[in-house]
């Protein structure tokens, strides 16, 4: 490691130096991104809470860094540096000026920018790989470079790493030694400065410069890394490629098509072939090994007929659930697969780093414009569902009722897929106002209706009314038995009720709950309010096997509670330095479910700052003694 051999002050100025002189604007964004986290640390309302702005502060700074450190190192390779430093500034400039574009004018939290800046953020940082050697005749020096990098991404956190444990182990001695106390953003404010600041700097210090840049050794596998290739990963890729052809022969037999899910098996090989192809790429180039040459032609060959297994599979999985975003990539995944496949054969992989610019560039042009995936994809289901409704000859757009009566006319594999598709486009396509163009906002694709109030006596074809898990606003939700006794109502809406309460004086026993439960609707907040008399409380808290659920009915909502549960945590008296605790104070727990009527969602929605303050209230209203 020669960039710790020297370690006195001189040599340590020098290397700075040189490294402010090689990746100048990489050291410059990387200070300033470390200054505007500490400011964050230290005042979190120094920054406007605008999404345009942080957007602005967290995107911008780290990215322009390593698009910094990608240009550098590609600069380095050109004879005309009056031209690089030209086409430098000019990249910089633009990438700020989009990124400001972005953050006033197009930020949003939709699927497809999400994705549009990933697709970016990968293109920049992959772009260090690659950019510096486009033009050689093959890719063994890149392969050095990588390996380099890599090492060195690991040594300097681990030096950051055992920096960071003296600094905090020193800071808690002087606190312990000196009775002194440190807030927590000063050891905040070390990990990031160590594991950051620190970690980049000592990482671009090792980046390799000249001849070493350029290493053209082709013997840097050692024999353990070779036999852990040959002896390990092989063998699991054989294993891969068996277990596959022993399923598609098994289809053939039967004469059916694949399952969905062996695309994921197909994907793992295909990236397992990939990864062995690049672990033993130098090894192609000795002329001693005629194995690793063979070995690489074949398994690409291999692979071909199973890409074609995982092509119907994605079919099939289309077939059955529509369209998705992830599908869509899925399946260019798979055409891009082909190609690499055929590519590898016919090329031998003599160059491989075009696999992984190939990758990138796919994804990302996929990934931005008014063509991207995601953009498509809602453009395909919008469609689909217009055709479904214009076949129905509905008036649109329907209501609860409407839309419910509907469903129940049509097959049910229809009534799920086109349920299926208007949730997808809402819920995870954000095409909530798209959806209102169908339903009426009060519709909710999350949850199925419960009718007129079923007594414990009440079946439903031949079975028991309970109430269903999957049916509740959170997926999580679950109860301890089943509950029959649902309270009576036409309810649009399930939310599972989980509240945590603190401090409160339950010695009273006069005493009247009052409840606030927040819930959502089309990304607006409403509350409802219950009085729960505390006597009535300490009936449910009783042991599991007596506990007699109740309900309260405040005529917009019922609130189905279960549990209560008072925890053994004191409370010490405020004040008070012996560390007495009150007896009367405790913390405790309500837990039920919440169904919401039709007139929960036609009152004013809260403002968000009511939203905090409604859950903030004081709810134990306590008699005068």
């Amino acid at each position: 490691m020669k960039w710790i051999e020297n370690l006195s002050l001189k040599g340590a100025t020098v290397r700075i130096e040189a490294l402010l002189k090689r990746f100048p604007m990489t050291v410059l964004f990387t200070i300033a991104f470390t200054i505007i986290l500490l400011l964050l640390i230290w005042d979190s309302d120094f920054f406007p809470s605008s999404d345009a702005v942080l957007f602005m502060l967290f995107f911008y700074p780290p990215t322009a860094a390593i698009l910094g450190l990608s240009l550098h190192l590609w600069s380095e390779e050109q004879t005309n540096k009056s031209k690089c430093k030209l086409i430098h500034g000019i990249a910089q400039g633009f990438w700020f000026l989009l990124c400001l574009y972005i953050s006033l004018s197009y930020f949003s939290d939709t699927v497809e920018f999400g994705i549009g800046m990933l697709s970016t953020l990968l293109l920049i940082f992959t772009s260090v790989f690659f950019l510096s050697f486009l033009k050689k005749r093959d890719d063994i020096e890149a392969w050095n470079f990588a390996v380099n990098l890599l090492i060195g991404s690991v040594i300097s956190t681990i030096v950051s790493a055992i920096l960071l444990g003296g600094i905090a182990l020193l800071l808690w001695g002087i606190e312990m030694l000196f009775d002194l106390d440190f807030p927590n953003d000063l050891y905040l404010s070390v990990t990031l400065f160590c594991m950051m600041t620190l970690n980049i700097l000592l990482f671009l210090m090792q980046i390799p410069n000249g001849e070493a840049k350029h290493n053209r050794d082709i013997n840097r596998m050692n024999d353990f890394g070779k036999v852990v290739v040959h002896a390990l990963f092989v063998p699991l890729q054989y294993a891969y490629l068996i277990t596959l052809y022993v399923y598609t022969l098994t289809i053939l037999i039967s004469w059916e098509l694949p399952t969905g899910g062996v695309v994921w098996l197909v994907t793992t090989m295909m990236m397992g072939m990939l990864f062995i192809i690049t672990l033993i790429y130098p090894l192609l180039f000795h002329d001693n090994k005629p194995f690793d040459k063979k070995l690489v032609r074949w398994l690409s060959a291999l692979a071909l007929p199973l890409l074609v297994l995982m092509t119907v599979g994605i079919w099939k999985r289309i077939e059955d659930y529509g369209f998705t975003v992830s599908r869509f990539y899925v399946i260019l995944f798979n055409i891009w697969c082909y190609v690499v496949c055929i590519y590898i054969f016919l090329r031998r992989a003599k160059r491989i780093l075009w696999i992984l610019i190939s990758f990138v560039l796919v994804f990302f042009i996929s990934s931005i414009g008014p063509w991207n995936v995601a953009a498509t994809t809602r453009r395909i289901l919008t469609r689909q569902v217009d055709n479904i409704f214009a076949q129905t000859g509905a008036r649109l757009p329907l209501d609860y009722t409407r839309f419910d009566s509907l469903t129940k006319t049509m097959e049910k594999h229809d009534a799920d897929v086109l349920k299926g598709k208007l949730s997808y486009l809402k819920f995870d396509l954000d095409g909530d106002s798209l959806v209102t163009r169908w339903l009426d906002g009060l519709v909710d694709l999350h949850t199925n209706p419960y009718w007129e109030g079923p007594n414990p006596n009440d079946t439903l074809n031949n079975e028991p009314v309970k109430v269903d898990p999957t049916h509740i606003e959170f997926p999580s939700a679950y109860m301890p038995y089943d509950i029959i006794d649902i309270p009576k109502g036409n309810f649009l809406k399930i939310k599972q009720v989980n509240e945590y309460y603190n401090n409160q004086r339950l010695s009273w026993q006069d005493s009247v709950l009052y409840m606030v439960v927040v819930y959502s609707q089309d990304t607006l907040n409403y509350s409802t309010k219950f009085e729960i008399p505390f006597r009535q409380l300490q009936e449910i808290a009783a042991e599991e096997s007596n506990q007699q659920p109740f309900t309260v009915d405040n005529g917009e909502s019922s609130l189905l509670v279960w549990a209560f549960e008072v925890t053994s945590t004191d409370i010490e008296l405020e004040g008070d330095e012996t560390g007495m605790v009150d007896p009367d104070f405790k913390d405790f727990h309500v837990q039920g479910m919440l169904f919401l009527r039709e007139a929960a969602f036609r009152k004013e929605p809260l403002k968000d700052e009511e939203v905090v303050e409604e859950e903030e209230e004081e709810i134990i209203d306590y008699p005068e003694r």
